[in-house]
């Protein structure tokens, strides 16, 4: 006999969500490496050690945020739209623009606030808006 569970509270879930990489097709899951400094030249002072990584939006709710980008013709090249802490906060959080040009082994901070972004040219040319 099956016993039927009970649904999970969103806020639940929420509280819980993360962001992982992998660099083998799943055979090992890491979370992503915070940026080391902010735009502002000071320092992250998050350690995955500590519970802390940076968490991307994947999608968001009515396309708030624009979700994680990268181009094939711009091998490395991946932006993303998240914040820094022990879990991805909801849409309402303050967020911020990501940038790795290692394939997610290294983040950059790059602007506050929330951007939708093109990449051309092969990598050499990104393009950022503020998104309104």
């Amino acid at each position: 006999m099956f016993k039927i569970e009970e649904s999970v509270a969103a806020s639940e879930v929420q509280e819980n969500v993360k962001t992982y990489i992998t660099h083998n097709k799943g055979g090992k899951w890491e979370l992503l490496k915070a940026p080391e400094t902010r735009k502002n030249g000071k320092s992250g002072r998050c350690f995955i050690e500590d519970g802390c990584s940076l968490h991307l939006e994947i999608y968001s709710h009515m396309g708030q945020l624009a979700p994680v980008y990268s181009s094939e013709n711009a091998v490395g090249l991946v932006l993303g739209t998240g914040n820094i802490g022990k879990r991805l906060t909801d849409n309402n959080a303050k967020k911020s623009l990501y940038m790795s040009r290692d394939g997610g082994l290294n983040w950059r901070h790059i602007r506050e606030g929330s951007h939708i972004y093109e990449i051309g040219d092969h990598g050499a040319l990104v393009i950022i808006a503020k998104k309104g």
